[in-house]
C-alpha cells in the first residue's frame, strides 16, 4: 500500500491518524516536529508526507524546501496539515512545490482520499519517468552507437592512411624472407612503426616506439617515419647512427616550424643495417637495445662498446646490444648514439622491439611483463620456425595479460640470418 510519513507537533492529532491510517492498510512512521521529520524521511523514504505547518524547531515550509532537495525523492508526494489561521502560509507553501493540504478539522474519509489520490498520482508520475528514462536510454544508445561507429570508421580510415608508411606483408617477405613480425596496436592505429629498406646488398630494418598510443601516436609516427625517409633518401645516408642524428634535426626542424613543439615528442628506435655480403651488421638504437642470439663463443665484436651483456642457456647466448640513452626528438645541445658493428654467424637470430610487449602488466601479481622475462621467452623458442615464434609470443603476451588492459603499442620483429 505505501508507507505514510506524518510530521505533527499535536501528539493526540499525530497518533489519531497514524491509527486510522494503518487501519487502511497503509505503514506509518511519525516525527513529533520538522528536524525530527527531516531525519525520519532521509531514514525511511516514505511514499507520501503529511506535515503540519506550524512547528517547533523547523515549520513546515522548511520541512518542504529541505525534502525538495533531494534529488532522489524529491518528487514525493506532499501533503500539508493547516489550520484556518496558516493559509497564507499555506499559499506560500503550494508555491513552493507542495501537492496538497487539508484544512483542520478534516474527515477521515477526506484524508484517507486525498491519500489515495496523491499515492495514484505518484505511481502515474514514476511510470511515465520511467518510461520517458527508457525512451531516453534508448535513444542514448542510439547516438552513442552512431557515435561509436563514426569513430571506428575515422579509425579504420586512419589505419588506412598509416598503412602507407608501413611496407606490406608481401615486401617485409621478400627482404627478410625468414622473419617474423609481431605488431599488436592498443589501438586500431598506433604510435609504432617499423621500417624496412634494401640497397646495395644491404638490409635496413627499424622498429620505432613514438610518444603516445592511438591518434597522437600514429600522428607522430607519420612524422618521425617522414624524418627517417628523409634522412635516407635526400641526404644519401646509409649508416644507422648517421641516420638517426640526421633524423634527429629533421624531426626537430619539423616540429619547430611554427615554435610550438612544447610537448616533448619523438620516438625511441632500434635501427640496425644487414650487410649479407661481409656477415656485418651495424646497429644504433636510440633508447632501445638489439637482441642477438648466437653459439656461445661466435659473437665477434668488430666495433662495439661494453653496452651488452648476455643470456645463456646450453648452447645458446642471447646478448643485449644497448641503444644511447637518447630520444630522437630530443633537443639537448648533443644528440649523440654511437654505431655498433659485429660479425653475424648463418642461422644467428636477431630481435627488434618496442617497448609495449615489456610494459605490459598482467600475471598474478598485476606487475610489468619486464625484458629480463621477454629474454628468457626468446631464447627459449629462436629455434622455432618464425612463424612458430610469433604464435607462441602472442600467446604468452596474451596469458600475461589476461583481462587486463593493453598499455601500449606492442611491437617484436624477428629475423632469421
Amino acid at each position: 500500500m505505501g508507507t505514510i510519513l506524518i510530521i505533527e507537533d499535536e501528539k493526540i492529532l499525530r497518533e489519531t491518524l497514524a491509527e486510522i491510517i494503518g487501519l487502511n492498510g497503509y505503514k506509518v512512521v511519525q516525527a513529533r516536529d520538522g528536524e525530527e521529520g527531516v531525519e525520519v524521511f532521509t531514514e525511511t523514504t516514505p511514499d507520501l508526507v503529511l506535515c503540519d505547518i506550524n512547528m517547533p524547531k523547523m515549520d513546515g515550509l522548511n520541512v518542504l524546501k529541505v525534502i525538495r532537495q533531494n534529488d532522489e525523492l524529491k518528487h514525493t508526494p506532499f501533503v500539508f496539515l493547516s489550520a484556518l489561521s496558516s493559509m497564507p502560509d499555506l499559499r506560500l507553501g503550494m508555491n513552493k512545490g507542495a501537492d496538497d493540504y487539508l484544512t483542520k478539522p478534516f474527515h477521515y474519509k477526506e484524508l484517507l482520499s486525498t491519500i489515495s489520490l496523491q499515492l495514484k498520482k505518484s505511481v502515474e508520475l514514476k511510470k511515465i519517468g520511467r518510461e520517458y528514462s527508457r525512451k531516453n536510454i534508448k535513444d542514448y544508445k542510439v547516438k552513442i552507437k552512431g557515435k561509436t561507429k563514426g569513430f571506428l570508421d575515422s579509425l579504420n580510415r586512419a589505419k588506412t592512411i598509416q598503412n602507407v608508411i608501413l611496407p606490406s606483408a608481401q615486401k617485409m617477405d621478400e627482404l627478410l624472407p625468414n622473419h617474423f613480425n609481431y605488431f599488436l596496436p592498443k589501438y586500431v592505429i598506433s604510435g609504432d612503426f617499423y621500417l624496412v629498406r634494401k640497397f646495395k646488398g644491404i638490409t635496413l630494418i627499424a622498429v620505432a616506439d613514438c610518444t603516445g598510443h592511438g591518434m597522437p601516436g600514429a600522428l607522430i609516427s607519420m612524422v618521425c617515419n617522414m624524418s627517417l625517409i628523409n634522412a635516407l633518401d635526400q641526404f644519401g645516408l646509409t649508416k644507422p647512427a648517421e641516420i638517426l642524428t640526421k633524423a634527429n634535426d629533421i624531426f626537430l626542424d619539423f616540429m619547430n616550424t611554427n615554435e610550438s613543439n612544447i610537448s616533448k615528442d619523438g620516438m625511441d628506435i632500434c635501427l640496425c643495417s644487414i650487410d649479407s655480403n661481409s656477415n656485418l651488421i651495424r646497429f644504433a638504437g636510440a633508447k632501445r637495445p638489439l637482441y642477438l642470439i648466437t653459439k656461445i663463443n661466435k659473437f665477434k665484436p668488430v666495433s662495439i662498446s661494453n653496452n651488452f651483456s648476455g643470456l645463456i642457456e646450453e648452447e645458446d647466448v642471447l646478448y643485449e646490444i644497448k641503444g644511447n640513452n637518447c630520444s630522437v626528438g630530443s633537443e639537448d645541445p648533443i644528440f649523440e648514439v654511437e654505431e655498433q658493428i659485429f660479425e653475424y654467424n648463418n642461422g644467428d637470430s636477431i630481435y627488434l622491439s618496442s617497448d609495449g610487449y615489456v610494459d605490459q602488466f598482467g600475471g598474478d601479481l598485476d606487475r610489468k611483463f619486464k625484458s629480463k622475462k621477454l629474454k628468457k621467452l626468446l631464447l627459449s623458442i629462436h629455434n622455432k620456425t618464425m612463424s612458430e615464434q610469433k604464435k607462441l609470443l602472442a600467446h604468452e603476451f596474451q596469458s600475461w595479460r589476461g583481462n587486463k588492459e593493453q598499455v601500449d603499442d606492442a611491437t617484436i620483429i624477428g629475423i632469421k640470418l
